[in-house]
């Protein structure tokens, strides 16, 4: 059909329009005669001999229009069948167009549509003017141009909107991104390692650039003053300088944060509530929009953050949003940094009280004087625990009394001093039940409190906390501590004074253990060296009864083992005389050393023979039984070096040292005698000294023997020009039997350097 022609014209000229190409649309249009103009309904000179209203109801009947037909139907009858058409007809398709596209619709299907009335209509005018055929191509020619009409105005009315849509959303989407990216640098500047008062200017900064703002000012809500404080702006600052604060309710800001509600005033320079805090700058601000910084997670109001003008302004409702926004980040920056801080302080609280209860530990195990550890543990319990004062009680074996033994913060002596019954006052019944007590005011209303009649002691305390001091040996006191606090301490507090009342319950616990074992080792001290004293005596006798008989023989040979007899046993007497006067019958090897030297040269040396001894000093000791042991082998090393060293020479020299290499004792007697015979072999040696040292050093010291010969360079300083030769016996043995000297600084003593309490202070 004709009209057929001119609706795809149409649906042309709209995809042409769609895509952009309106040269196309352009030459579309000069290839038609007839040319409609988007502001002009075509019409006929007359109006068609038609009855309207039966044509009207055939079109609505054919086209399915229940009442209210589409503004394209009717302007398309309208124009066809009215004597004149009228103008507004194309405006209201445009705006029709306009509508469908808000709504998302489709413009070809609507096109479709305009096509199908167009051609009903056909029909219609064909039925009811057949038998006027001008006419009839008149309303033919008519109907196609109004249809091209009405097409155009759909179609620029969709297309107009659709660019208004897409304009409007590629505004909002690049408002959308500058707010996300300001968001963003908000976002980083509040999670950076920045100061916080850094951090509130960076955020200001953005903000006031972000929504076009002359002022951005953030404050921030101390919760001790009630006050907010103003932390950050973007530049301008009050004219009273940067210390401005409002209370709440005070201005828009405390208004904002009072309320806990967003604010926005055209004017806020016309609003008596807000006009002082308005002008408060040297530049008067009128546009506001303030918005309150709340943690929502606790509800707790953290400040207040304001954007303002100076001409009058009204934020936009996406500006609330965004601003909403910064206001969150704001908080949860201000919320992590304060957690940060929290935990950053309580932590270097904890490493203060870790290190304190380690140097009190410490003390407890250095240290056996009891009442400088338990004054010590006083001190620190108040400093740690937040309290005023302390006192520190201990049950009397003797009569089950609690007495205080160390105090901190008590002037009173009567405080210092005082004595309580088990049972009374919160420190006897912590004492007797093991269960610690925390109670407020105690002290005024417990008559039986050790401070109940002492109100100078008392003074603005309130709060009385107490610990027992408990050990798998039983209750052995309290530890109290009193503060001024109206209220109980917190669980870590509380268990810090349970912790010291740990130690001190250790403490003491170790002082009566030391002391009970100082007693026990007195008494085995006494009866070992009666015992040493007693061998001593018996062995001094047997010693007399040998010389005796050596006196009564007359065999040289009985005379001389009767003689190393006698020394042997001079030895051993010598060294229970020593172990009988030195602590826990130990003895070091240099002192047993020189007796044996003193009783050989007593004895065994011949009056025309000189040989000098020199003794190393040996700080190593040995317990009773090597001790014995080394003595007899001292003994008979300088007896062989006399006896076969020496034979014929009226001078010599013998050396005894010993040293420790690793785990062993190495304890040398070395001369500058004879030396060895040529193949001499330790052994298989005959002689019974040698035989004896080496049993004795296998058996008893669960060591080696070792005899050899070695040469030493020239003595430069005595003048010598010949190497020296020597005689060395060595006895190695495990360390494992002796204790060395410096283990005597590791013992257990009365005395604590002074040091070791000034590391506490």
């Amino acid at each position: 059909m004709v009209e057929g022609h001119w609706l795809e014209f149409a649906l042309n000229v709209w995809r042409a329009q769609q895509r952009g190409e309106a040269r196309r649309e352009s030459l579309a249009r000069k290839r038609h005669d007839g040319e409609v103009t988007g502001a002009r309904m075509p019409a006929m000179n007359t109006s068609l001999p038609l009855d309207r209203a039966a044509l009207w109801e055939r079109f609505q009947l054919k086209a399915g229009f229940a009442e209210n037909a589409p503004v394209e139907a009717r302007a398309l009858f309208e124009a066809v069948c009215a004597a004149a058409a009228p103008t507004d007809l194309l405006a209201m398709c445009e705006d029709a167009g306009a509508t469908l596209a808000q709504e998302h619709g489709a413009l070809e299907r609507r096109l479709d549509e305009l096509q199908r009335w167009s051609d009903i209509l056909a029909t219609i005018l064909d039925e009811a003017l057949a038998d006027q055929r001008d006419t009839l191509l008149a309303a033919h020619q008519l109907l196609r141009r109004t249809s091209l009409a009405i097409a155009q105005a759909l179609t620029r009315g969709y297309e107009r909107e659709r660019l208004r849509i897409e304009s409007d959303a590629e505004r909002q989407a690049r408002q959308e991104s500058g707010r996300l990216r300001a968001l963003q640098s908000v976002n980083s500047v509040a999670n950076s390692a920045l100061h916080v008062d850094q951090t509130l200017n960076a955020v200001a900064r953005a903000v006031a650039e972000e929504l076009d703002a002359d002022l951005c000012a953030i404050f921030l809500f101390d919760e001790t003053t009630r006050e907010l404080l103003l932390r950050a702006t973007n530049g301008p600052a009050p004219r009273s300088g940067r210390y401005f604060t409002r209370t709440l309710g005070q201005g828009y800001t405390g208004w904002v944060g009072e309320q806990g509600l967003p604010l926005q005033v055209a004017d806020a320079l016309a609003d008596p509530r807000f006009a002082e805090e308005a002008s408060a700058y040297s530049t008067p601000y009128r546009g506001l929009l303030a918005m309150p910084i709340i943690f929502f997670t606790m509800e707790r109001l953290q400040g207040v953050i304001a954007v303002q003008t100076t001409a009058p302004r009204a934020f936009t409702e996406d500006e609330s949003r965004f601003l909403e926004i910064v206001a969150g980040q704001i908080a949860m920056s201000i919320e992590n940094s304060q957690l940060f801080a929290h935990t950053d302080q309580e932590l270097r609280r904890k490493v203060h009280e870790m290190g304190t209860l380690h140097r009190v530990s410490a003390l407890v195990a250095s240290s056996l004087v009891l009442e400088q550890v338990l004054q010590m543990i006083a001190e620190q319990a108040v400093l740690l625990s937040g309290a005023e004062r302390s006192a520190l009680f201990v049950i009397e074996p003797a009569d089950q009394q609690l007495r205080a033994v160390a105090t901190h913060g008590f002037e009173d002596t009567v405080a210092q001093r005082a004595t309580l019954p088990l049972g009374q006052c919160c420190a006897g019944r912590v004492a007797q039940s093991g269960e610690a007590s925390m109670r407020v005011d105690c002290m005024r209303t417990d008559a039986g409190c050790f401070l109940h009649d002492l109100p100078a002691a008392t003074g603005d305390l309130h709060l009385a906390l107490c610990a027992p001091l408990v050990t798998t040996h039983g209750h052995l006191g309290a530890l109290c501590v009193f503060g001024s606090q109206r209220h109980t301490l917190n669980q870590g507090q509380a268990q810090m004074v349970t912790t010291f009342a740990n130690v001190a319950a250790i403490a003491i616990e170790n002082a009566r253990l030391y002391e009970e074992t100082r007693e026990g080792l007195r008494v085995k001290e006494t009866l070992l060296r009666e015992m040493h004293h007693r061998v001593k005596n018996n062995l001094q006798q047997v010693a007399s009864i040998l010389r005796m008989q050596r006196r009564r023989t007359t065999d040289a040979v009985a005379k001389q083992i009767l003689l190393e007899n006698i020394g042997r046993i001079a030895g051993i007497a010598a060294t229970h005389d020593l172990l009988s006067n030195v602590e826990l019958g130990r003895a070091r090897m240099d002192d047993i050393a020189r007796k044996i030297v003193g009783i050989v040269q007593a004895n065994l040396i011949p009056l025309d023979q000189n040989i000098d001894f020199d003794v190393e000093a040996m700080p190593i000791k040995l317990p009773s039984e090597q001790a014995t042991t080394f003595a007899i082998i001292v003994n008979e090393l300088i007896a062989n070096a006399i006896e076969h060293g020496f034979a014929g020479r009226r001078h010599g020299e013998i050396r005894l040292s010993a040293e420790t290499l690793d785990e062993w004792i190495v304890f040398r007697v070395v001369d500058d005698g004879q030396g060895l015979p040529e193949g001499f072999n330790v052994q298989k040696a005959g002689s019974m000294g040698l035989r004896l040292v080496r049993e004795l050093t296998e058996s008893e010291l669960h060591g080696e023997f070792t005899l050899f010969r070695t040469i030493a360079p020239p003595d430069t300083t005595s003048g010598a020009d010949a190497p020296q030769r020597w005689t060395v016996a060595e006895v190695r043995f495990p360390q494992s039997v002796t204790l060395h000297d410096a283990d005597e600084d590791n013992e257990l003593t009365e005395e604590t350097p002074a040091s070791t309490l000034d590391a506490l202070s």
